[in-house]
């Protein structure tokens, strides 16, 4: 169950760019909606932060030209996700807010952003900008579906808009989600993260979308590999073996329907053709490629437990491959497929050894090579994960060993009489940072 926040202060950052076309009236309308947002949630302050992202127009005069919004501005561009956190390094909220300086967003709408917050304890709300009233090009809103499409499938939460720039979260919340990038894909990398870190709670509130006001930064095909990019290299470090998983089987199936032409004909004839040599070939790269993605992926679930520092709720699948793909259960299952190569290919070594030919059909070289190759492969990634884990969990005993001394550290110092004044937890403690 979510945990209620009490939060008093909400600092709203306005990332920009060259956008003197739009700024003045985004601060305005964020100004406006100041007293409306502290009259109708538990907020009782709020600053506004603008960050020029090395801007070259009138971006910052104009900002700076309207008392009380603190403007920071970097000399050159350095991109939307690095302003964003530069703007949450400088603010002071409970709750952090942001929005685009376009004015696509309106935000009259981070009252309701905050109250969910509030009330719901929620680490991210944010404002999704897919529904039928929303104006979003119909280019971007098929960008939107597929990522979110995507990611709900390497997850067990579902979020409608992954890329949306309008949206509130908790300071303290900010270390469970960095790192995060500093581009455009700054908000998709933010969801991914979000949804796959166990322990944070993100929810969704419908918004109004409007067409922004001058020319987008945005460029469809650029800036939506980027955030496949991100979508999928943080799913990796959290899933691995779903993306792995899927891409084995896909392997699999590839492989099964190349053998059952073989199959067949072997049956009714009793032997394979010449002409399916190629099409064997092709099975035993597929069939060996899906061993391989497997196992990787299998490996990568269970480091990826250890790094993370917790577990999360798998599928029927997922738990099956992990208690049947153990070390120990690959470990001894590769030694099979490794004895009945040398089986199948025994007569063939010696026939070689003492004749210098070969009389055997050429198919029980390639079935005894594939037999070979994926019990070596079972092996040497049962070897790797024993390695692996046990270089993990050694390290993952020193953190937890000096945290220990720390908080020892920290309690005789609470309890020796002769503590020095003004120290704190903070000293022995440093803050994260992103």
């Amino acid at each position: 169950m979510a945990r209620q926040s009490t939060a008093k202060s909400l600092s709203i950052v306005i990332p920009a760019y060259n956008e003197e076309e739009s700024i003045g009236a985004t601060i305005e309308r964020c100004l406006a909606a100041v007293e409306s947002i502290k009259g109708r949630t538990s907020i009782e302050t709020v600053e506004i932060i603008v960050v020029s992202d090395g801007s070259t127009d009138r971006t910052v005069q104009i900002a700076r030209s309207y008392p009380g919004v603190f403007v920071v501005a970097y000399p050159r561009n350095k991109g939307y996700g690095a302003a964003i956190k530069l703007g949450f390094s400088k603010a002071s909220g409970d709750l952090l807010g942001f929005l685009d300086a376009d004015g696509t967003c309106d935000p009259e709408w981070f009252i309701d952003l905050c109250n969910v917050a509030i009330a719901e304890g929620a680490d991210v709300v944010l404002g999704s900008r897919l529904h039928k009233d929303s104006k979003m090009p119909w280019i971007r809103r098929v960008g939107n579906r597929m990522y979110s499409v995507l990611l709900s499938h390497l997850a067990t939460r579902h979020i409608s808009d992954t890329a949306s720039g309008m949206r509130v979260l908790r300071r303290d919340s900010l270390p469970r989600l960095y790192p995060l990038p500093d581009g455009l894909h700054f908000t998709p990398a933010m969801s991914c993260r979000a949804i796959l870190q166990d322990g944070v709670t993100i929810l969704e509130v419908p918004i109004p979308y409007s067409e922004r006001v001058g020319r987008s930064k945005l460029k469809v095909l650029k800036d939506g590999v980027r955030f496949l990019h991100s979508i999928l290299e943080i799913a990796l470090t959290y899933r691995p073996l779903k993306f792995f998983g899927w891409t084995a089987a896909f392997l699999f199936f590839v492989a099964l329907c190349y053998s059952l032409a073989p199959i067949h004909t072997y049956v009714i004839r009793g032997e394979i053709p010449a002409h399916f040599i190629y099409r064997l070939i092709a099975i035993n790269a597929a069939g060996l490629a899906g061993v391989i993605l497997l196992t990787i992926g299998v490996v990568a679930e269970r480091v990826a437990e250890v790094l993370n520092r917790s577990s999360h709720r798998r599928s029927f699948m997922e738990r099956f491959l992990l208690s049947v793909c153990s070390t120990k259960s690959m470990l001894i299952a590769g030694f099979f497929p490794i004895l009945g190569g040398i089986a199948l290919n025994g007569g063939v070594l010696v026939e070689y050894l003492t004749t210098a030919h070969i009389t055997y059909h050429w198919y029980y070289v390639s079935m005894g090579s594939f037999l070979v190759l994926g019990g070596m492969l079972l092996e040497a990634m049962g070897m790797f994960e024993l390695l692996l884990t046990r270089i993990l969990e050694r390290n993952g005993h020193k953190h937890v060993n000096a945290a220990v001394d720390a908080v020892s550290c920290f309690a005789d110092t609470q309890a020796s009489p002769g503590r020095s004044p003004g120290k704190s937890s903070a000293d022995f403690f440093p803050s994260m940072t992103g």
